[in-house]
């Protein structure tokens, strides 16, 4: 009988992709995985030292990450996740910061795949979809982050951005806020587009207008969260609410009223998309839609080193979107 890597692993009881990381002694594999795997080995006689050879030519065991702001606390966590999930697996990261910049995301591809990493994860910009389905015809595996990407051939893993948005606002309109604005991020990415959605819905079932000038769009970051809380609470038609659409632009909200001299919730109410961990520092504490950051990122390296290991092909396959939920979380910074 001809033993190969397949026979190693059904009679060690583990995956192939167990033994290849034994083999090419990667770390991320138990003690009595790795001495099982080991046993079996020698029990089968089996030829190492080449196929550790091939193997290690055929696979990096490495995956790199492109997030959009390696600064913010939520990609901060999610880089903290895939790094956990990536060494217990036993692959190597590498992170790269886009700074939400097609022409940066686009060097940082071309990068991770002059470097043959075996999978890439990305929060996209939404602008490099024809170099993103040329690196999945190479054969290196992407999984899509926090953003959907029309035309792009592959698994994605995002947060119910509409749904929290919805709930956030249907909240403060139970509050009896009226005049709710909105500060949001780019709308030509799918985050900043479907909080928007979520947000007009919301005042649409309650039979209240979406007055564009309560609507204000910038760039996901602090500064223009600063910028365009001061140009709502300057204008003619003060708002009683402010929804804020992601961490940055919240902080950079809060910073506005501050400096405005205006008290929350007594003059203006306000709640964020995204739950940091300075919401219950501030004063008062802010209410929130939580989303599950380490879960986020934890769930899309999972489903990235799946495919590695199975080898998948997009060819004849629809892309799997998997989707998690939002909650809200009622704290002081309304009435």
């Amino acid at each position: 009988m001809k033993i190969n890597i397949k026979t190693v692993a059904k009679e060690a009881g583990v995956s192939t992709a167990t033994v290849s990381r034994v083999l090419a002694d990667y770390i991320g594999v138990k003690d009595n995985t790795r001495a099982k795997v080991l046993d079996t080995i020698k029990d089968l006689k089996y030829e190492v030292d080449s196929v550790a050879r091939s193997l290690r030519q055929r696979k990096t065991y490495t995956i790199g990450i492109i997030v959009s702001n390696v600064l913010s606390p939520f990609y901060s966590i999610i880089a903290k996740s895939v790094e956990d999930k990536a060494r217990e697996s036993g692959y190597k990261l590498i992170l790269c910061n886009g700074d939400d910049d097609p022409k940066k995301e686009l060097e940082y591809l071309r990068i991770l795949k002059s470097n043959k990493v075996d999978g890439i994860i990305l929060t996209p910009t939404g602008k490099n979809s024809e170099y993103i389905n040329n690196i999945i015809e190479s054969g290196i595996n992407v999984v899509l982050l926090d953003r959907l990407v029309e035309g792009v051939n592959c698994d994605s893993v995002i947060v119910d951005n509409y749904n929290g948005s919805f709930s956030a606002v249907q909240y403060l309109l139970s509050r009896d806020y009226k005049k709710i604005a909105f500060i949001g991020g780019y709308t030509d990415r799918t985050t900043g587009l479907k909080r928007l959605e979520g947000y007009s819905l919301a005042l649409k079932k309650a039979g209240i207008k979406v007055d564009n000038d309560l609507v204000k769009i910038g760039d996901f970051k602090k500064e223009s969260g600063v910028r365009l809380t001061k140009e709502l609470l300057e204008g003619t038609d003060i708002p009683d609410a402010i929804f804020s659409s992601n961490i940055d632009m919240t902080l950079g909200c809060l910073i506005a009223i501050k400096n405005a001299g205006l008290s929350i919730p007594e003059d203006i109410g306000i709640v964020g998309f995204d739950d940091p961990d300075w919401s219950t520092i501030v004063d008062p504490p802010l209410t929130a839609i939580s989303q599950p950051v380490y879960l986020l990122g934890l769930t899309a390296t999972e489903m990235l080193i799946k495919n590695i290991d199975d080898d998948k092909s997009y060819s004849g396959n629809k892309p799997s979107i998997i989707t998690l939920d939002t909650s809200l979380i009622i704290r002081n910074s309304t009435r």
